[in-house]
This record gives C-alpha cells, structure tokens and sequence, in this order.
C-alpha cells in the first residue's frame, strides 16, 4: 500500500488535539436581529416594462434581407386564397354535419324515452296482474285450508297432502297398498271416523 492509502485505514486518534479551533468572524453587512417588519405587509411586486420609444428606422434582422409585409394586407384587393376557399368550406361542411348529428341524437333520444315509458307501462301491468292473480290464489288457498278445517273426515285432509300419483320409475317403492287404505278411509266416513 501507499502512503495515502495507509494513512486513510488508520484508526483514528482517541484523544482530540489540544489545539482550538479558530473560527473567522462575523461579516459586518449582516443585519442584527433588530425587527425590520412584516413579511407581508411590503406591497405585492408589479413588474414594470419601461417605456418604449417610437422606432423611427426599420429593424434590419440580416443585412440583403427585407421584411416582408403579411400576404393579407397585400391580397386585400384581390380575390382570396385557396386555403381560405378550402377552410371557409370545411367549417360549412363540419357545421352541416354537427347539425344532422344532433338531429339524429335528439331523434334516438325521444325514441330512447318513448320505449321506456311503454316498457315502464308494461311492466306496471305485469305487476299488477301478478299482485291480483297471487292474493286470489291466495284467497283460494285460504278457503280451501278453512273448508277441510270444517270437514269431519281428517282422512280428505291427509288424502290432499299426500301424492297419490304412482311414480314410473323403476327405483320407486310401492306404494299402491298405502294408496289404497287412504282412498279407502276418505272415501268410508264411518271407519275414518272410527279410526280418528
């Protein structure tokens, strides 16, 4: 190793010297903590261009170069450009064309709201007969469960809670025996009332 590099992986000394250190003094422009006001209170800053005098001679940017003066204070007198023609007629084309677009969305729009009151309409409808053909079965249901209620053979009250179709299947049990007894008590007022 270098001399450099030895001397920057020495440790460093435990002790500080006994040597103070000497700090310059303060600069004598640094104003003292005196209060020289709020920070806020100096008016906002206005920037002020100063004031031009009228340029007698012409600007020359390179020399051999002559200002050009716009082509619009030229062709003043003349018919106009091209590329005026060209965009005076593509704003009336873009203006036509705007104009049909919001009559057709005005159009879709009224339409949109004519099908949804009749969807609104239809759907009410529905509704209704729903509510009306639900309480009438309802109602139905009611008497039926009052008029077995009143019925002195419980056995029609079983006979109409119990499925008496015979089910096809082949993994069905059979149940034709049972069957038999329940149309047979419903049907026989005197044994039902015996067994009840």
């Amino acid at each position: 190793m270098d001399e450099q590099s030895s001397e920057f992986f020495q440790p460093m000394d435990d002790y500080p010297s006994e040597e103070p250190v000497i700090l310059a003094p303060p600069p004598e422009d640094v104003p003292s903590g005196d209060y020289i006001g709020e920070i806020d209170a100096a008016p906002p800053a206005v920037f002020v261009l100063p004031p031009t005098e009228p340029v007698s001679e012409p600007i020359i940017l390179a020399p051999g170069v002559e200002e050009v003066e716009d082509e619009e204070e030229e062709s003043s007198g003349m018919e106009p450009s091209p590329m005026t023609v060209w965009n005076n007629q593509w704003q009336v084309t873009l203006k036509e064309r705007k104009d049909e677009e919001n009559a057709a969305k005005a159009d879709t729009v009224e339409e949109a709201e004519t099908k949804l009151t009749e969807f609104q309409a239809q759907r009410e409808a529905k509704r209704e007969s729903r509510m009306a053909r639900n309480r009438s079965d309802e109602q139905d249901k009611l008497e039926a469960i009052e008029a077995d209620l009143e019925n002195d053979n419980a056995w029609q009250r079983v006979v109409k809670m119990v499925e008496l179709n015979q089910d096809a299947s082949e993994g069905a049990q059979d149940c034709g025996r049972m069957r038999d007894v329940l149309i047979f008590l419903k049907n026989d007022t005197d044994r039902a009332a015996i067994l009840a």
